[in-house]
């Protein structure tokens, strides 16, 4: 019997290959949004001490040329922290496609491994078969000739 060749290897190796690279989409995505969480982080943390510098000041007692300077630096982290809250939600979006394409891949990777699986199974039993007849015949052989000769 001819050896085992998977009709649609060539299939299941683009597939392979596109599963691959959507995922190496998605992580450079998820590391994209790490870092812009880590950088929010940063920016919430350097708003709260700038607060806390604001009331600290005002205790003190200070100039309103400060404290405006002061919440005019306050203001700024706000708004960049809006532009990077909006930033993640968009990629937050663009996540969650990613993942749906990446699934899908995965089902079409899956589908076409078990139907090779499948064919496999089919190519061993047809192989085991094949044996058996082989061995049938040569039994069947042996019995004539021992027969034929007594």
């Amino acid at each position: 019997m001819k050896k085992f060749a998977f009709s649609l290897e060539r299939m299941l190796n683009f597939q392979s290959q596109n599963l691959e690279k959507e995922m190496g989409i998605l992580g450079r995505m998820t590391a994209e949004r790490d870092a812009l969480e880590a950088q929010k982080q940063d920016m919430a943390e350097k708003a709260a001490g700038v607060q806390a510098d604001i009331a600290r000041r005002e205790a003190e007692g200070t100039t309103i040329f400060m404290l405006k300077a002061c919440f005019s630096i306050l203001e700024s982290a706000r708004n960049q922290l809006e532009e990077m809250e909006e930033e993640l939600e968009l990629l937050q979006a663009g996540l969650e496609r990613q993942r749906q394409i990446v699934t899908e891949a995965s089902r079409e990777v899956k589908k076409l491994e078990k139907l090779k699986e499948k064919q496999l199974e089919e190519y061993h039993r047809g192989e085991a078969k094949e044996q058996q007849e082989t061995i049938a015949e040569h039994v069947a052989g042996n019995f004539v000739r021992r027969g034929a000769s007594q």
